[in-house]
């Protein structure tokens, strides 16, 4: 395991020069420019668009314009050479003339980012009907997850999100973590939209708080009058809520999103929540993990979000393969999961082949 890993950055490096030399190439036919000097320049740009998503937290307001050009060149990038190699394969047969091939390959990277952008900025509602066991009356929740407030996201987008909640009629929030991505933004005046939610609204912290400042992200939802939960139950509408900070499903699982090895996990935090085995019980956590856990604890449902759906294609693919539960409605055994693709983003401020969403979860009485 360790020698994998430490052949890792050899193997991204690689794929950052085949990737940049193939470009270059196709750059070099369309336009006549020196292909070495493509490929240097694709190479230094593709590197650091892809490292820049790993330090878009940093503390430096100035990285600021750095960040989000960077972030949106990795999802430009992507997507020309995508469209390069369709491009390439009608090519075969067409054989296009040089200006013709450029102005394809130009035209359909940036419809595909405008559409990624524009898809990105207008979350959608997605309502879906549950049965809750032992659920005496209907329940309406909305989830949100990923909201990733940081480089791309502030006050603004918050104001959207929270302006949706308010249109539904739901009874409670629930949000599913990821609430910031980045020191940028990380700020009293960002999370005052959320003031404006008149039902209680219950939290739980992601992956990303933590590599932010999980205590300042979970100090500034509390003074924005939300519930924060730390591995600990609150009632609600007659509803057992219970949420976890971010953890391993167990001490067995290897958690590359840095998760404490040694440190609690959902299958030994679960059991010392005393749930209420008559009532209806519904568990949140950030990644949608843990589900065999969830379900001999005796929840009902389990509320995640982490995943994005892949956010890209086609790294949606991908997603179904890494992912039990990657986006939608699943159930384990008696345990229904539910996984948020969220509205946020991480990278690219673009969603291809996913949805930003707001959830509205009709909870219903079993049989009715």
């Amino acid at each position: 395991m360790q020698k994998m890993f430490a052949l890792f950055p050899l193997l991204f490096l690689a794929i950052i020069g085949l990737a940049a030399y193939y470009m270059a190439s196709r750059i070099s036919f369309a336009t006549g420019f020196g292909k070495w000097w493509l490929f240097a320049g694709l190479f230094v740009l593709a590197f650091f668009a892809i490292s820049s998503m790993m330090a878009a937290k940093n503390h430096f307001p100035v990285l600021h314009p750095m960040v989000v050009l960077l972030s949106a060149a990795v999802g430009v990038l992507l997507y020309m050479l995508m469209v390069m190699l369709l491009t390439d394969v009608v090519n075969f047969f067409a054989h296009f003339q040089p200006k013709t091939y450029g102005l394809i390959v130009a035209a359909g990277t940036t419809l595909i980012c405008i559409y990624g952008l524009v898809n990105t900025a207008c979350p959608r509602l997605k309502t879906i009907d549950i049965e809750l066991p032992k659920l005496t009356e209907p329940v309406q929740i909305a989830q949100l997850s990923d909201v990733h407030l940081g480089h791309f996201r502030g006050r603004r987008n918050l104001e959207k999100l929270v302006s949706k909640v308010n249109k539904t009629d739901a009874q409670m929030v629930v949000i599913t973590g990821d609430m910031f991505e980045s020191f940028y933004n990380l700020e009293p005046a960002t999370l005052e939209p959320l003031k404006k939610l008149t039902v209680p609204i219950f939290f739980v912290s992601g992956n990303h708080d933590m590599y932010v400042d999980v205590d300042s992200v979970k100090q500034l939802m509390r003074d924005a009058g939300v519930n924060v939960l730390e591995n600990s139950m609150m009632e609600c509408c007659g509803i057992q809520i219970v949420g976890l900070d971010y953890m391993r499903p167990d001490d067995r699982t290897i958690d590359h999103m840095h998760a404490g090895v040694g440190a609690k996990t959902i299958e030994n935090t679960l059991p010392t929540i005393a749930l209420d085995s008559t009532r209806p019980s519904i568990l949140l956590h950030h990644n949608p993990v843990g589900a065999e856990y969830a379900e001999k604890a005796g929840f009902g449902l389990y509320l995640a979000g982490h995943t994005h759906g892949g956010q890209l294609f086609p790294v949606t693919l991908l997603n179904d393969r890494i992912f039990n539960y990657n986006r939608g409605l699943y159930r384990y055994g008696s345990l229904q999961i539910y996984t948020s693709e969220g509205s946020g983003t991480f990278g690219p401020p673009m969603r291809i082949g996913t949805k930003s969403e707001v959830t509205l979860i009709r909870l219903k009485p079993k049989g009715i």
